[in-house]
């Protein structure tokens, strides 16, 4: 069940990033750097009323770091589709449960996808961008984490994302059984976010790949 988290008033938006804090009295730890969640992030909370939906498991400092910006939080534990199993000469074909992301259309202004599109199995990654696109606004945005080069598929447990500010993250494993994960092709993630447009692709030194999507409106 998805669960829901406040927001503070608007006054206590203000920007921060890793820089500005270093510039404060306030202590930066290690972290990741994120320029996409800054640029999704510096659009997203100029609303009045930014909804953002955070898929995969929770991280509670996470939540408290964005409603303290100013966001309405949703937190879904979305579960990875299963592979689809081939079909064996005489048999029914086996229908699978469908992608479904419980929320009204156009809902958020921004998903953080984080790492779960590794999760989808390529075969379901259609499915899983459709629904993607669905939830989100015209003129919401989109973050995704994607690994560009691992040895061969492999099984191991979802990640979660805590935020130090608005451009820093720390990776953090979570204690759940492991699941298999997929090395996507690039313009298979582009073709499964039909519907979205590419605003950068970039590269981190631990061959992750930071991917922003933007939802433009009708006649755009």
């Amino acid at each position: 069940m998805p669960l829901l988290f406040g927001r503070r008033t608007q006054e206590a938006v203000e920007p921060e990033t890793a820089s500005e804090r270093t510039g404060t009295q306030k202590q930066v730890p290690a972290g990741t750097a994120c320029v996409g969640l800054a640029r999704a992030l510096g659009r997203v909370l100029r609303e009045p009323k930014p909804e953002i939906l955070n898929l995969g498991p929770l991280c509670g400092e996470s939540v408290v770091y964005l409603a303290g910006r100013g966001a309405r939080v949703t937190v879904e534990d979305f579960e990875p589709p299963s592979p689809i199993p081939p079909r064996q000469p005489g048999e029914i074909p086996v229908v699978p449960a469908p992608v479904v992301l419980d929320h009204s259309d156009g809902k958020f202004h921004l998903i953080l996808a984080w790492e779960l599109l590794d999760f989808v199995p390529p075969e379901r990654l259609l499915e899983f961008g459709r629904e993607l696109r669905r939830v989100t606004r015209d003129g919401g945005w989109l973050l995704l984490l994607s690994q560009a080069a691992m040895p061969s598929p492999r099984e191991e447990p979802l990640s979660r994302y805590r935020l130090l500010a608005d451009d820093l993250l720390v990776r953090e494993t979570c204690e759940q059984l492991p699941r298999r994960r997929w090395v996507h092709p690039t313009r298979e993630i582009e073709r499964a976010l039909a519907g979205f447009s590419i605003q950068g692709i970039h590269l981190q030194r631990n061959q992750m790949r930071e991917i922003v999507a933007f939802k433009a409106g009708v006649g755009a």
